[in-house]
């Protein structure tokens, strides 16, 4: 079972501990999950901070207040961010910047998100008509997602052009800590997680969620990818390595113990998932018609577009599994059906 430790939640602005020198600091999102968590270390003369919050200005007021009434006077050494996506990594240049901190990164995260940040080019915007249509979206919802997805530099500071790179099974110390680097795959291309024996604490950035299943998808440049078959090597590689009374810490919902139940959940939940779609395939369809069919009805513009993309990635790792196969229509439409 799952077990949630803490009775209370931060406030934006304001740390709390949850092990010793860690501290979780949530910071505000514009979407319907609104927060992220970060994780604020001690470290020596300085702090050591794990994901740093989208560059938004309800976020950069958070932070002046965390710089001007919780860091002791202390500047942030180092910042490691766990993955590309814009409310981990949307701070990281303004941050370190004002305290001429490290970046640290895995190199593939660093390069996506250099790659973002700078923006949308007419090659991006060709990939990315070209994968919803070959999808089977309406035009409508293409234009959409498309000016959707094209903002998505605006939530994001300049990327710094060096960083420390983090491998899998990399150690570092963390003040007194040893911290041991764990690489997932599957919601990002090489998202780090960090895990330290002696606390026995899992920063588990979005690899493992303790209310929602992290989102896996197929992108446009993907191509041939299996994402969502390297999400579930990373979980049963987490089974494995880590004990079950680790302390995890998430990037959103809230600190957990019952990391092997809720592992298991998760990879129950896509069993479960990749059934119903192989279901749906009986009859051909494309995926945003699996998409119709296997997500809630009442959903935003850019939940929609991943709606897409998460049937995709489960698709894909279907046609892997040899359970469906796919066929271009003349108008370059995939369609999908049983093998």
């Amino acid at each position: 079972m799952i077990e949630y430790p803490f009775e209370t939640i931060p406030e934006a602005g304001t740390p709390q501990q949850v092990a010793p020198g860690i501290f979780w600091l949530r910071m505000p999102l514009p979407f319907r999950l609104n927060h992220i968590n970060l994780w604020l270390l001690e470290d020596g003369d300085g702090w050591t901070l794990v994901d740093t919050g989208m560059a938004m200005d309800e976020a950069r007021q958070a932070w002046d207040q965390i710089i001007d009434q919780h860091l002791g006077g202390k500047p942030i050494k180092r910042i490691i961010v766990t993955h590309f996506h814009s409310d981990h990594a949307g701070l990281a240049g303004w941050l370190t910047d004002r305290f001429a901190a490290q970046l640290w990164m895995s190199d593939l995260e660093w390069r996506r998100t250099r790659l973002l940040a700078g923006g949308p080019d007419p090659a991006w915007s060709e990939d990315v008509l070209s994968f919803f249509h070959q999808a089977g979206c309406p035009g409508d919802m293409i234009a959409e997602t498309h000016s959707l997805w094209s903002g998505y530099n605006e939530r994001m500071s300049p990327t710094p052009d060096l960083h420390t790179t983090l491998s899998d099974g990399m150690t570092f110390e963390i003040g007194r800590q040893s911290w041991q680097v764990l690489i997932g795959r599957g919601h990002a291309p090489e998202h780090v997680s960090l895990y330290c024996a002696e606390l026995d604490v899992l920063i588990a950035g979005d690899q493992v969620l303790p209310r929602i299943s992290p989102n896996i998808s197929l992108f446009p440049g993907d191509g041939g990818d299996n994402p969502l078959g390297d999400f579930l090597v990373t979980t049963a590689s987490f089974r494995a390595q880590l004990p079950n009374t680790t302390l995890v810490l998430p990037s959103h919902n809230e600190p957990f113990y019952g990391l092997h139940f809720r592992l298991d959940q998760l990879a129950a939940h896509h069993d479960e998932r990749l059934d119903a779609m192989a279901g749906v395939c009986d009859k051909p369809a494309t995926a945003y018609g699996v998409a119709r069919q296997s997500f809630s009805p009442d959903l935003d513009g850019l939940q929609s577009s991943l709606a897409v993309t998460e049937t995709l990635a489960h698709l894909n790792h279907l046609i892997t599994l040899g359970r469906i196969n796919r066929q271009t229509r003349d108008d370059g439409v995939w369609v999908h059906a049983a093998a």
